[in-house]
């Protein structure tokens, strides 16, 4: 009977499609731009592959530092006129693709790209919440979390197929429309829906303000595990020549999307009708595990099996770590809180490929993904020590 009740409780609402495509499309205009960007700076302006870095990287730090911001500019402005704000800095960006022809205006163009991400991305996340049932919200945040899935299996696809059929030019006019499409859609949201509660005006400004201190030591676990992530977004496809398989590194990403896609589902619901260790623990063994395995990939068979083990735990993990947040917050302090998870994430990426960079020649691609097993132990032992022990008393 309860069950029943409990499926009654519609998460697919007319406010939580919409929100989902916002964030769709804003993440799916990152992952399409992130894989050509690169390859464009290097074959069309000449530039070299440490600069083809500094442009992917670039557009992190702009998210980075909106992201500091958000949970701030949340407290004072209305969700909807912030979003309209994101929305009109990310179209002028991916509009200036097209007429970008020097370094310093691609790297800028990035950087405030960046900026626009990171903003409508941490409003798009914190607000879903509030168009989520409350008995409902790990399963909701989980089938929410999909939009950026999707976006990382289907933006890098589109992107290389479209440069390859039509060029870099014509691409960057067709990705200009994501930016028209996320102003369309804000339009329809409704402002009271995804309005967030204020706290009383004229405090003064101090860390909490952007920071949420009740939220950072789950946050630092996602860091952790996201910087052994990195390292097969930078080293991945050079592991893979090194292993005579590079043709299959392209798979890598596009089952690790299918893993979390099928997996999703049932790990919210898991996690609302039990609790966060069901979810968190196991993903951080299938963490584990897949790096051991991908560090001894050898063939075909045990590459796809990796791929579907760091799918299951890191792609779960994502969300299990993010509704944990977010559950645990005060209403008014839910949009901080997320932003204090997403600056953390982005900082491990950001901050990842460059140690991992360091690490890498010096021990090899084997070791590095044996030594990011090792991460992800740290992971779960923090997980342990910072809640999972304190969760379980609660049962």
């Amino acid at each position: 009977m309860e069950e029943t009740k409990q499926q009654d409780v519609k998460i697919f609402n007319q406010s939580f499609i919409q929100i989902f495509m916002i964030n769709f499309f804003v993440m799916l205009s990152f992952y399409s731009l992130t894989v050509v960007i690169g390859p464009y700076a290097v074959n069309q302006l000449g530039e070299s592959q440490s600069v083809a870095g500094l442009l992917v990287g670039i557009t992190v730090i702009g998210s980075l530092v909106a992201r500091l911001l958000s949970g701030f500019i949340m407290q004072k402005l209305k969700t909807k006129s912030i979003l309209f704000l994101g929305a009109a800095i990310l179209l002028l960006s991916l509009i200036s693709y097209v007429f970008a022809k020097e370094l310093s205006l691609l790297v800028g163009m990035r950087f405030i790209q960046g900026l626009a991400i990171g903003l409508i991305s941490t409003v798009t996340n914190t607000v879903v919440v509030l168009v989520i049932p409350v008995e409902r919200k790990g399963e909701g945040i989980s089938y929410f979390s999909l939009s950026t899935v999707i976006a990382t299996a289907l933006g890098p696809f589109i992107a290389l197929l479209l440069v390859n059929a039509i060029g870099y030019r014509l691409f960057f006019i067709l990705a200009s429309l994501i930016g028209v499409f996320v102003l369309m859609a804000i339009f329809f949201v409704h402002e009271k829906v995804v309005n967030l509660p204020k706290k009383a005006q004229h405090q003064a400004i101090s860390l909490k303000h952007f920071i949420e201190p009740k939220a950072v030591p789950l946050a630092v676990v996602m860091l952790i595990a996201t910087i052994s992530y990195s390292a097969i977004q930078s080293n991945l496809t050079f592991f893979m020549s090194e292993q005579h398989m590079a043709s299959y590194a392209s798979f890598f990403f596009l089952i690790y999307a299918a893993s979390i896609f099928i997996s999703r589902p049932f790990t919210g619901v898991l996690s609302d009708r039990k609790n966060e260790n069901f979810v968190t623990y196991p993903c951080l063994i299938l963490l584990i595990v897949g790096f051991i395995l991908l560090s001894q990939v050898s063939g075909p068979f045990i590459f796809i099996i990796s791929a579907i083990f760091i799918g299951l735990g890191f792609g779960n993990l994502q969300s299990s770590i993010q509704s944990t947040i977010v559950k645990n917050a005060a209403l008014d302090r839910v949009g901080v809180s997320t932003s204090t998870y997403f600056i953390l994430f982005d900082l491990a990426f950001g901050v990842g490929p460059v140690l991992l960079g360091i690490i890498a020649p010096m021990i090899g691609f084997k070791a590095l993904f044996e030594l990011m097993s090792i991460v992800g132990v740290v992971a779960l032992i923090l997980y342990y020590l910072v809640h999972g022990r304190h969760v379980s008393k609660t049962l």
